[in-house]
């Protein structure tokens, strides 16, 4: 069986030759009915733009563009490098370091090739590049219009005419990447630009090119909105402060009304295949990637109704010439064209990590606005994901999210102080979430969240009516202190978790408003201050923003495992097979029986229905994913051609069971058992009761050259599988990976094997919750080896 799943003025770009049109884009009445997108197909339509984009490199590792060679090179070359690195072009690549060298050696004094080159030194080379980056700034400072109307923006070059919205947002972006890598700039260039961004501002909320436009385009919108997304980061009044030894949290709530008018106008006139507001594809890919920045900088995943990556990817990859990798127009430049479409593609796709809950109240969610996004910077460089694979964050609006929203992101992170709404069925909806693989990380943010508190406890009740799950404190052991960062005991917080499945799914920072020792700065209001100026912070505060930090990476390693994937990966969710009850074809359908033990016989609960559900959409079988528990001692185990047990701790059945159990395997049928996170405890039990059952029998290592590994039954070939075992070292929770033959043990009962047992973890695997505590095998080798076990059962 095949793995596959079956699932007016000039500006730079026209300086450059662009007048980027795409000819080959399809027309706006069919843009709703382009083809799904595969990751595959993106995947190499990166590919090919790389390539190509490697091939147009002059010998001394510069590009040029077909209008205006010479004057243009630098900007040419910083954008083709921008490209490729984001594409996962590594520095060290010749064609990379041969452009860097070369940029390096130029000295530009042009705003666009100015601020391209600072955008690429910024994010590749910072400390070396250094110097070179503070007489960037310089530049860019120095040739900001400082009078007249068009005062805080920039033109083409220093003193010549008026400034225009594109050169301006450009100066914008390098300023930026100039200051997170630690070059500072002089706070009157953004109070400046930002009265510039609003004054010119259209009534409808959009932007022209230049102050006066009776109309705005859309991607001239995109530059207004990204460049009051960047003054707002550094000028807004401080959602945290840090005076001396004292912090003062919750000041923020509402992004700038300006930049929400801007989205509003770019969400109802949203569109991939034209440039908004403008004659039909003019400046197409100059806008695309104003879109890119807009989604990724503002957190949002839906720009109006639209699915911004998603809808762009169809396009692209529909536009591309297939011949040699280029997107190109009528009068277009290739170079460019196709650098803003490697740069959309590449860039887009960044896993997301998070997804911030908006809910009611208003803002309340959104106290510390920049929180998320400061700690998921640090878990990039952590992570040695911050360039050119960066990681990304979303805002989702829970109370009208579906489930394959909420699932876009691995972690649902809620904050807020004055209460908790979510909509009617938000426990369900949390707990299917939770079920197909999800964690949430909560905190009441601010002094007297009580309100919060109470509303959160009561949705976890609500998704969670079972007594046994509820909040209980995390241990010292818990790698919430240690999977990443080991959190000093002096700056630990209360932190309180639900465990359910195979690991702890909920954490959650209450209020600390009652501590002995005095309330604690949450951990939003300190990630909030983690921003690339938290050095600047005195050392007592400083430690506390990075413990904050330590707890909130290590709380994203284990509910991850470091395994994140690429947005377009999950652009097409697997199916639910239909509901049984529903389906008078169920009658028929498949089942399998759940044993009932003392051994925490229902840790992972949804494991089973996992591979059932998979059977169905890999086998094309009527199934129940609903299995229920039986006691060994319940004659209903006859009905049944199969049984499933697993566990975490040690059990014993009663005598009655032990001869139910072997009856049933006497008349022919399987029972399958695995131990949950590897338990030594369930291992050792789970081979005792065997012993019991079959006296006269011992579990032995199934060969490794058995049919049961291949694809045989009609499987798969699972002869080589990864497993991951929990690898401690240096204070950081780690998995070492090793490819293995499966560890399966069995007792044969004539021709057949009778009993099949892993020692090795299958279920939390199934549940999607691979654990770094874990000793066990990936999800989808996990899947792989369990369907080739119903298969087994279903041909003996």
């Amino acid at each position: 069986m095949d793995r596959t799943p079956t699932r007016k003025p000039l500006i730079f770009l026209a300086a450059l030759g662009a007048f980027v049109v795409a000819g080959l884009v399809r027309p706006r009445e069919v843009e709703a009915q382009q083809p799904p997108v595969t990751t595959r197909q993106i995947e190499q339509a990166i590919d090919r733009a790389r390539d190509w984009l490697v091939r147009q490199q002059k010998g001394d590792g510069s590009w040029e563009c077909s209008m205006r060679p010479n004057e243009t090179r630098v900007g040419a070359t910083s954008l083709v490098t921008l490209a490729l690195l984001n594409a996962g072009v590594p520095p060290e690549n010749p064609a990379v370091a041969k452009a860097l060298q070369w940029l390096r050696s130029q000295t530009p004094d042009e705003t666009y090739s100015v601020s391209l080159q600072t955008m690429v030194l910024a994010i590749v080379t910072p400390d070396a590049d250094r110097l070179q980056l503070a007489r960037n700034v310089k530049w860019l400072e120095d040739g900001q219009i400082r009078v007249g109307a068009t005062a805080g923006s920039w033109s083409y070059h220093h003193n010549r005419g008026n400034g225009d919205n594109s050169n301006s947002q450009y100066a914008m972006l390098a300023l930026h990447e100039a200051s997170e890598a630690g070059v500072r700039v002089t706070p009157a260039v953004w109070e400046l630009a930002q009265k510039y961004w609003i004054s010119c501002q259209v009534g409808d909320g959009s932007w022209g090119y230049t102050l006066g436009n009776l109309g705005g385009s859309g991607s001239m919108t995109c530059a207004g909105i990204t460049s009051l997304w960047i003054t707002s980061q550094h000028l807004m009044a401080a959602d945290a402060r840090a005076a001396g030894e004292s912090v003062t949290c919750c000041g923020g709530g509402r992004s700038p009304q300006q930049l929400e008018r801007g989205l509003a106008w770019l969400g109802s006139r949203f569109t991939v295949v034209e440039n908004p507001g403008t004659r039909g594809q003019t400046w197409l890919y100059y806008y695309l990637y104003g879109l890119e920045r807009v989604g990724r900088f503002t957190a949002r995943r839906y720009i109006g109704n639209s699915d911004w990556y998603l809808e762009g990817a169809k396009m692209f990859v529909a536009s591309q010439d297939q011949l040699d990798g280029t997107f190109k127009g009528s009068h277009e430049d290739k170079v460019v064209a196709t650098s803003f479409a490697l740069l959309f593609l590449a860039k887009g796709r960044r896993p997301v990590i998070v997804a911030k809950s908006r809910h009611t109240p208003d803002p309340d969610w959104n106290r510390h606005g920049h929180e998320v996004a400061h700690l998921v910077r640090h878990v990039e460089k952590r992570w040695k994901r911050d360039y050119p694979a960066g990681l990304s964050w979303h805002v989702v609006d829970t109370p009208t999210a579906g489930l394959d929203d909420l699932l876009q992101a691995p972690v649902l992170w809620l904050s807020g102080s004055q209460g908790l709404d979510l909509g009617p069925g938000a426990g369900q909806k949390l707990r299917a979430y939770l079920d197909d693989g999800g964690f949430i990380f909560a905190e009441a943010c601010c002094p007297q969240s009580d309100r919060f508190d109470a509303d959160l406890r009561r949705l976890m009740e609500e998704a969670f009516p079972e007594p046994e799950f509820r909040f209980q404190l995390l241990p010292p052991e818990h790698p919430a202190w240690n999977a990443e960062e080991i959190v000093p005991a002096n700056l630990q917080r209360p932190l309180l978790g639900i465990d359910y499945g195979c690991r702890t799914s909920v954490i959650y920072a209450p209020p600390t408003d009652n501590l002995p020792t005095g309330a604690m700065p949450s951990l939003g209001c300190l990630w909030e201050l983690g921003g690339s100026s938290k050095d600047r912070l005195q050392d007592n505060i400083l430690r506390e923003v990075d413990a904050a930090l330590a707890i909130g990476t290590n709380v994203l390693a284990y509910a991850t495992n470091r395994q994140l994937k690429s947005k377009d990966e999950l652009f097409v969710l697997p199916e639910k097979p239909v509901d049984p009850a529903a389906d008078p074809a169920a009658r028929g359908r498949l089942a399998i029986g759940k044993l009932r033990h003392a051994g925490m016989c229902n840790a992972a609960p949804a494991a089973l229905a996992n591979v059932l559900r998979a059977a169905a959409r890999e086998l094309g079988a009527t199934i129940d994913d609903a299995p229920r528990l039986i006691d060994p001692t319940d004659e209903a185990i006859f009905g049944y051609h199969m049984l499933f047990m697993h566990g975490r701790s040690g059990f014993a059945f009663e005598e009655a069971g032990r001869k139910n159990v072997a009856t049933f395997l006497d008349r022919g049928g399987l029972l399958i058992a695995d131990s949950i996170c590897g338990s030594g405890e369930f291992s050792d039990a789970f081979r005792a009761e065997i012993d019991a059952i079959l006296p006269t029998s011992t579990l032995e290592e199934i060969p490794a050259d058995d049919p049961l590994f291949t694809a045989a039954y009609g499987g798969f070939d699972i002869r080589r599988v990864t497993l991951r075992q929990p690898l401690a070292g240096n204070g950081r929770l780690d998995a070492r990976e090793q490819v293995i033959t499966p560890k399966l043990e069995g007792i044969r009962m004539g021709d057949r094997w009778a009993v099949i047992f892993s020692p090795y973890d299958l279920s939390c695997a199934l549940e999607k919750q691979n654990s770094l505590q874990c000793t066990g095998y990936t999800s989808e080798d996990a899947q792989r080896i369990a369907l080739n076990l119903l298969l087994y059962s279903l041909n003996h």
